[in-house]
């Protein structure tokens, strides 16, 4: 298994509406509304670094109004 952090960046006025959508995917374990340089910050975990950098990119960064993201994998 691999866990990482995904900050995201969303466009203004988007953030609950974005939030509600990341909440629903399967392989999320914690998400956060949160102020500051992101506005989302998401735990996520995957079978393996692939399936990680799928999830991201087809998954997450798929949604138009982000901005960007910032992946953060977690040593274990």
């Amino acid at each position: 298994m691999v866990e990482a952090y995904v900050l995201i960046n969303v466009k203004g006025g988007s953030e609950s509406e974005l939030f509600e959508k990341l909440a629903k995917i399967n392989e999320v374990e914690e998400i956060a509304l949160v102020w500051g340089l992101f506005d989302i910050i998401m735990k996520i975990k995957a079978e393996s670094a692939n399936a990680l950098d799928k999830l991201v990119s087809d998954e997450i960064r798929k949604y138009s109004n982000i901005s960007s993201t910032m992946t953060m994998l977690i040593r274990q």
